[in-house]
């Protein structure tokens, strides 16, 4: 029932589209998000903190990446 509820919501929202590109990109991401194999990458607060601190220190030493080298490492690691 609770889902019902939650996708006559949806359909709501998709009524107020008024844009074809906004409605593309809507498209675009259910259609990814429903074909998707795994879940998204997903962190705790924490988690992520402690990245961004990792991040920071590296950064203050000097070492960091292109964003066409984290694209890769990705795109290997996360198969996407």
């Amino acid at each position: 029932m609770e889902l019902e509820c939650k996708k006559d919501e949806l359909r709501e929202m998709i009524d107020m589209i008024e844009s074809e590109e906004t409605a593309n990109r809507v498209g675009k991401y259910l259609k990814r998000m429903l074909t998707r194999e795994q879940p998204p990458c997903q962190y705790t607060i924490e988690e992520l903190k402690e990245r961004l601190e990792e991040a920071e220190e590296d950064f203050r030493m000097g070492r960091y990446c292109t964003t066409e080298e984290v694209r890769a490492y990705f795109h290997q690691k996360y198969n996407i």
